[in-house]
């Protein structure tokens, strides 16, 4: 079945309904929909190599978990390139690129094309007000599908809308990894500390054009990325993480990702005498022996537990700052959702952002909440964005 044709097919029998079956329904679109792409794997070279696992450990902890992503990026020589731009029927479009901030403290994390930033976006033409950042969720290549779900429909609340192309995605993916499979574990956390200090300075940028509030939002991956990339934030913003939760970890060692992981290649070098003495020299971490400890205890591989280890490390929320405003912060979340695990050991939300708001959605997986869900991301954004106008 061609993904197009499995797309509509699950809108239309989820549209449907199936009465009391369709929370099993969910829970079994997220696992067929992870089958029909079981050929692209993930993480199929390396865990990444032993340097960039140094330096994201310390800019994790001298940058990002001090919220210090602006003043980093502003010590940088910046230069906004604006290549397309044009007003039509009230709307402004421009079209645009930087280099990322990440790339030029960091640039053999971020070779090639990897290091230009860039970005597409819907604004009001002559109310300059709030905007939003979508960042791109997994398998977004392209603009269109933000452009569709979110931009136009915030246009009519007078919102406008940044579409931020992720590293790794669309014309930032190297030229050797096939479609969205990263071909790295680095890649992943690259991918969140570059997106921190990209979302910083486009909110810099807008609000020199006179935009504002400012709100950060994505769907799935993009929804986690958006979470992380508003613990740096220094002022208040809304934001709308969609489908996503407070880290990546069960998503992939025990949602319907687990399948997708190129364990066996990972089981070979954590079975490297010589790569984990490189990692084991890493400041500030202990994760060789943790991972063995783990191991012996629930024996489910030393691959396993240091995918579980360096989840934790790099993308649990409750080792990076909590918003200035929680009260802006509005996760929208499936019931049945069979990708990411709520239930799997991740912090709860209002734990680890009190003050924030969870908004379920009734009998909806991942798949069918994406699906269904547009409206109620945009309302939860549009409404969050107008009550932090009104304050000001």
């Amino acid at each position: 079945m061609s993904l197009s044709r499995l797309g509509d097919w699950l809108a239309s029998t989820t549209m449907a309904g199936v009465s009391g079956a369709r929370s099993s329904l969910a829970i079994d679109v997220d696992i067929l929909l992870r089958r029909a792409l079981v050929l692209s794997k993930l993480f199929t070279k390396s865990w990444g190599r032993p340097e960039t696992f140094r330096e994201l450990m310390k800019h994790k902890l001298e940058v990002m978990s001090q919220r210090r992503a602006e003043e980093c990026w502003k010590s940088l020589k910046m230069e906004m390139i604006i290549e397309k731009e044009q007003v039509t029927r009230g709307i402004r479009m421009i079209q645009g690129r930087f280099r990322s901030p990440h790339a030029m403290v960091y640039p053999n994390q971020m070779p090639g094309c990897l290091q230009w930033a860039r970005w597409r976006a819907y604004l009001p033409a002559m109310q300059r007000k709030g905007v939003c950042i979508h960042l791109a969720g997994t398998g977004d290549h392209s603009y269109i599908r933000r452009e569709l779900g979110f931009a136009r429909g915030l246009l009519e609340d007078g919102i406008g809308s940044i579409l931020l192309q992720n590293p790794f995605y669309g014309e930032r993916k190297p030229p050797s990894q096939f479609r969205s499979s990263l071909e790295n574990v680095s890649d992943l956390f690259v991918m969140g500390a570059a997106l921190i200090s990209e979302c910083n300075y486009l909110i810099d940028w807008a609000k020199s054009e006179g935009y504002g509030p400012m709100a950060l939002s994505g769907v799935s991956m993009g929804g986690f990325m958006a979470s992380l990339a508003a613990s740096n934030v220094c002022e208040p913003v809304v934001v709308v993480p969609c489908m996503s939760w407070t880290t990546a970890g069960p998503a992939f060692t025990e949602g319907a990702l687990r399948q997708a992981i190129n364990y066996e290649r990972l089981q070979q070098e954590v079975e490297d005498k010589s790569y984990l003495d490189k990692l084991r020299s890493i400041p500030n971490q202990n994760w060789i022996a943790d991972m063995y400890d783990r191991n012996k205890r629930n024996g489910l591989g030393l691959a396993y537990n240091m995918m579980c280890i360096l989840m934790d490390e790099f993308t649990c929320l409750l080792n990076y700052p909590v918003p200035l405003d929680t009260s802006l912060c509005t996760a929208v979340v499936a019931e049945h959702d069979a990708y990411v695990l709520r239930s799997h050991g991740a912090p709860d939300f209002r734990q680890v952002w009190p003050g924030m708001r969870v908004l379920e959605m009734d009998r909806k997986g991942h798949v069918t909440g994406y699906l269904q869900g547009h409206q109620v991301f945009r309302n939860t954004i549009a409404q969050l964005i107008h009550r932090l106008e009104d304050a000001k």
